[in-house]
């Protein structure tokens, strides 16, 4: 059973490979995640200190994967990053005491780069099974289908329809088409509406529950720093108390409303963000950042709120 306290830090660091896993969690060992609602790879680097020189090898040569989890003894723990191994990198530090193995890892780059579609689909093709195909195409590099929240009605074409290409082109054509947006996390696509979120629970966030210091509001989206919580992905919903938000306005003639667009072709002059009247905010970008021997355990956020009549996200007043 768990509880709201957060204390005594707890982290766990498997690298697997098929059924077998190798546990560096009693290590020293730190890390920082990139994850954002970019229609691009996550990706995390970790330092692993201080590994036998057989340890290191053995990951080189027999480890393709690593599972990261975060969180707290009595407390929300799970997982923050899983993905391949891209690049391995052992040294020492400059006063040449400890030794590390630093571990770049990204979140479905292979399905990503190489994922290609060739199929045809027959008339009357509905949003749903044509973003099926395009996510089954990525089935072989590991890839799965995760949330994918489109519309139930509409979009249904009165013809056939050739898919042919990268499956991410394929995916930005149609998520465009539906409003949406996708992305992967920890290897499942996500699609999410742009003014919409996961059917989750809101996580709330207050100086009892991790909120670090004071949230501000940018031209991105209210950003905040709060203790890690496995439990704040990218197209949750945060609570937060609007008078913990330091605000700014532009001048109506200095700013251009943005509109819905998606979170990685945000460009030029924009107004600042809009607070949520009950406080209900949609992550965009989450970053996780610690250390199980230092200070650093935090997760910062971007987020964009959402309207409490409407139910949907409201980036600009």
């Amino acid at each position: 059973m768990t509880s709201d306290v957060q204390f005594l830090r707890k982290a766990s660091l498997l690298v697997v490979e098929g059924e077998k896993a190798l546990d560096l969690s009693d290590l020293h060992f730190q890390f920082a995640t990139k994850q954002a609602d970019e229609e691009s790879p996550d990706n995390c680097s970790i330092r692993v200190y201080n590994l036998k020189e057989d340890t290191v090898k053995r990951i080189k040569g027999e480890y393709s994967k690593v599972v990261l989890q975060a969180g707290y003894v009595d407390s929300a723990f799970g997982v923050i990053f899983q993905g391949t191994i891209k690049q391995l990198r052992d040294g020492k530090d400059p006063v040449g005491i400890s030794t590390y193995l630093d571990i770049l890892v990204a979140d479905g780059d292979m399905a990503y780069n190489f994922a290609v579609i060739n199929q045809t689909l027959a008339a009357g093709s509905t949003p749903t099974q044509r973003l099926g195909a395009m996510i089954g195409a990525m089935n072989p590099q590991g890839v799965t289908a995760g949330k994918v929240l489109v519309p139930g009605t509409g979009g249904i074409l009165p013809r056939g329809k050739v898919l042919f290409g990268l499956a991410r082109a394929a995916l930005r054509q149609e998520t465009g088409a539906q409003g949406s947006t996708w992305t992967i996390q920890n290897g499942q696509v996500n699609v999410i509406p742009l003014d919409g979120y996961l059917p989750s629970e809101a996580v709330v966030l207050t100086a009892a529950t991790g909120l670090i210091g004071r949230v501000e509001m940018t031209e991105d989206g209210m950003r905040c720093r709060a203790l890690i919580n496995p439990k704040l992905v990218i197209g949750a919903l945060v609570k937060i108390d609007n008078r913990s938000i330091n605000t700014t306005e532009s001048s109506a003639n200095a700013a251009i409303n943005g509109g819905q667009v998606p979170y990685n072709k945000w460009a030029g002059v924009q107004q600042f963000a809009s607070l949520a009247e009950d406080g209900l905010y949609r992550i965009y970008s989450a970053e996780f950042v610690g250390d199980t021997r230092g200070g650093e355990w935090y997760v910062d956020l971007v987020t964009l709120a959402v309207d409490p009549v409407t139910k949907k996200v409201k980036p600009y007043g």
